[in-house]
């Protein structure tokens, strides 16, 4: 295949433009300052050779020499691991079970919710209304800077997109939440979130 054959780095990334779960692994791949080369995915024009890599079109899907990988928490944490520096989940037990405990929450409640509440630039009032007592739930965690942390991690990582695309849309859940609203700022200013833009998120402002 062209694309393995001809790959300069041992990752490839196929990505989608405008996918929270795509998002979120190039915002891990930035953030550790990964050597990869991250590969746009037009999902309605998918080339063959990118299909037997991921024969059910399940992107991200993430290529490491022989190694294939199509869970985006699966990438994240294999990244994690792999690339230790900075970590991104804590080392004590206890705190790295929090993180997966949330993580579980915005990926199978959240993220699905969003997508199936967004339409045409539209959210569900209902959708609304819960995303805000979560955030609001949520807001003593941020208190330190990042989720329940100083420092930046994969939790902060996958929250990231979905603010970023809730501003996006004019629901702005940080204007009555300083803390919210610094939080969202804070990651939005990270040069890796900045790199991490496909020009489709990019377009979303």
């Amino acid at each position: 295949m062209t694309l393995l054959a001809n790959r300069r780095s041992a990752i490839l990334l196929f990505s989608l433009p405008d996918c929270l779960d795509s998002h979120r692994t190039r915002i891990v791949i930035k953030e550790k300052e990964i050597t990869a080369e991250i590969h746009e995915v037009d999902f309605n024009n998918i080339p063959e050779e990118i299909k037997v890599i991921s024969p059910y079109d399940l992107y991200p899907s993430l290529v490491d020499r022989e190694l294939v990988l199509q869970n985006s928490r699966v990438i994240i944490e294999y990244l994690d691991e792999r690339f230790p520096h900075p970590p991104l989940l804590p080392v004590d037990p206890i705190s790295r079970a929090k993180f997966r405990l949330a993580l579980n929450e915005i990926e199978h409640h959240w993220y699905p919710k969003y997508n199936k509440s967004y339409n045409h630039e539209v959210l569900d009032t209902k959708f609304v209304d819960e995303i805000k007592n979560y955030f609001l739930e949520i807001t003593p965690m941020l208190k330190n800077g990042y989720f329940m942390s100083e420092d930046f991690g994969l939790v902060d990582c996958s929250l990231a997109p979905l603010l970023w695309r809730l501003k996006n849309i004019d629901y702005d859940l940080a204007s009555n939440n300083k803390t919210l609203g610094n939080y969202s700022d804070r990651i939005f200013d990270r040069e890796a979130f900045q790199e991490s833009l496909t020009e489709t998120e990019k377009e979303l402002f």
